[in-house]
């Protein structure tokens, strides 16, 4: 692929000559590949590969504008494009990722913890309540139910179980709005209490 028909193979390729596209691919991927690994950050590696930002990049040269194809006199300048997207892409994508606490890796742990000759998984704390967070949401479930007809009560139970207030209705034989009533009470009594 020579500098004079550059641009032309580029515009071919975002035309979607298979040709033209296999030729810029097996001409540059390597370099870009190279390009991303020299970039990536030792606490991204575990989380993507580099070929990811490499399909990122090729997205960004073959959905650009068509008048960009004429900016890369030469392969030259098409190399120091694709460098500087390739940059892009993983600075972007480090930024994002040490932002907020929910992707700060600095938090990250091994589920696997080394013991002496072998590696053990780590202990992780379950997403389930503890038995003593069950027994007080029983007793403060009680407490909001208290003096509450046995319909209203069953009103809350299929409401814990994710019904829906039509679904409720349709199952107690009741209209929408008596459930929503009831339901709001309840938040009501616990919003009163400084309860969630």
């Amino acid at each position: 692929m020579d500098d004079v028909d550059f641009a032309e193979v580029i515009e071919s390729a975002r035309a979607g000559d298979e040709a033209a596209v296999a030729a810029l691919l097996g001409r540059f991927e390597p370099e870009i590949r190279t390009m991303v690994r020299v970039r990536l950050p030792r606490a991204l590696r575990n989380q993507f590969d580099s070929m990811d930002f490499v399909q990122a990049v090729w997205k960004s040269v073959f959905t650009g504008k068509g008048d960009d194809a004429a900016r890369f006199a030469d392969v030259g300048q098409f190399r120091g494009f694709l460098a500087g997207v390739a940059r892009n892409k993983v600075y972007e994508e480090h930024r994002r990722q040490t932002r907020t606490k929910k992707y700060d890796l600095g938090r990250e742990e091994r589920l696997y913890v080394r013991k002496g000759d072998r590696d053990v998984p780590r202990e992780v704390a379950a997403a389930d309540p503890t038995p003593s967070e069950t027994v007080q949401a029983g007793d403060r479930l009680g407490q909001l139910l208290r003096g509450r007809t046995a319909e209203e009560a069953q009103v809350v139970d299929l409401r814990r179980q994710g019904l829906t207030f039509e679904e409720i209705a349709a199952r107690l034989g009741t209209s929408e709005r008596s459930v929503r009533r009831v339901i709001e009470s309840i938040r009501e009594r616990m919003e009163a209490r400084g309860w969630r």
